[in-house]
């Protein structure tokens, strides 16, 4: 009964992990066409003009570091199916966990600038410092853009030297069971691995979840005076405010969801199911870059417009 029962439970697993890798692979194609159409819009404009607006450069910047992600999330998937011990390769997971960590923890350094200029650029303040960041902002983007690069490759630089594996636990072993030298299941380069990315993540979160309340909060305030209004409730400007807090909500949301999944990710494999959470948090993860770069598409009207024409200009050519 208990080998028809292990039998029955291997199955199942098997079934859910195929069909988690194929929804996984999926979004990270979504992804990549989604992060690789914004990419390309932005950079002909600025091959055309010269120039990017602020909040382009910003979009552009979030597009690239997503598609390297999205591209080790392939890489990751590739190789856990056809070449699983090429994980066990000292070089090939220093690679990729360099790699990984720094496009990670730039993806959400680039969407805390994303949310400190709307927030600055949005927000209704008198305060003088304030108003002088909001004067000043524009000049402020590229600063904050290569700040945020330079953050990410100094905190990913200890990756390099560590000696470390995400799954620390032995198939014979317990977290806490007496074992030999040889059978240790914690290994100390580990933790400082896991302190370093909850600190370097943590904060542009922190900053994210800020801009985002007050982003909201103005809004709130903007609309309760507009009911006030005998002019259209819907005008140009609170069109504008409503973009861009659907943009910001949309991300907040995935952005909560994503960060959870990376810190459940990161966890030992004695303190989680080594079977069933992988699966989830990768589709997860998947999940953030695709999904915010669609709504991103959506909700701009520069992206919008070049969807629609590039859309019809295709659709065009195919019946042709």
């Amino acid at each position: 009964m208990k080998t028809l029962l292990s039998l029955l439970n291997l199955k199942m697993f098997i079934s859910f992990y195929t069909i988690g890798q194929i929804i996984s692979l999926a979004e990270i194609i979504i992804g990549i066409f989604g992060n690789g159409f914004i990419a390309v819009i932005y950079c002909i404009d600025w091959v055309k003009s010269r120039k990017l607006f602020s909040c382009d450069q910003i979009l552009t910047c979030l597009a690239m570091s997503r598609i390297l992600l999205q591209g080790i999330f392939t890489a990751d998937i590739v190789i856990n199916i056809f070449a699983p011990g090429t994980f066990h390769l000292n070089q090939v997971q220093k690679s990729l966990s360099f790699l990984w960590f720094f496009a990670n923890i730039a993806d959400l350094w680039f969407t805390a600038c994303l949310g400190i200029f709307y927030c600055v650029k949005i927000t209704i303040c008198n305060q003088p410092l304030f108003l002088r960041m909001k004067q000043k902002i524009s000049v402020m983007v590229p600063k904050l853009l290569l700040w945020s690069l330079l953050v990410s490759f100094v905190t990913s630089i200890p990756l390099i030297w560590g000696e470390y594996s995400f799954y620390l636990c032995i198939t014979t072993g317990h977290l806490f069971s007496n074992s030999t030298v040889e059978d240790k299941t914690w290994d100390v380069s580990y933790f400082y691995f896991d302190l370093l990315y909850s600190a370097a993540s943590f904060i542009p979160f922190i900053i994210f979840l800020t801009t985002s309340t007050l982003l909201i909060s103005s809004l709130w305030r903007h609309t309760r005076n507009m009911r006030c209004n005998t002019t259209s409730f819907w005008d140009p400007n609170t069109k504008a405010h409503v973009s861009a807090i659907k943009a910001l909500i949309s991300c907040l949301i995935l952005y909560i969801f994503y960060f959870v999944a990376v810190i459940v990710f990161a966890l030992p494999s004695c303190l989680t199911d080594r079977n069933w959470t992988p699966t989830i948090t990768s589709m997860v993860l998947a999940a953030y870059p695709s999904g915010h770069s669609l709504i991103l598409i959506l909700i701009n009207p520069k992206l919008k417009q070049a969807l629609a024409r590039n859309g019809f200009t295709f659709g065009l050519s195919w019946t042709l």
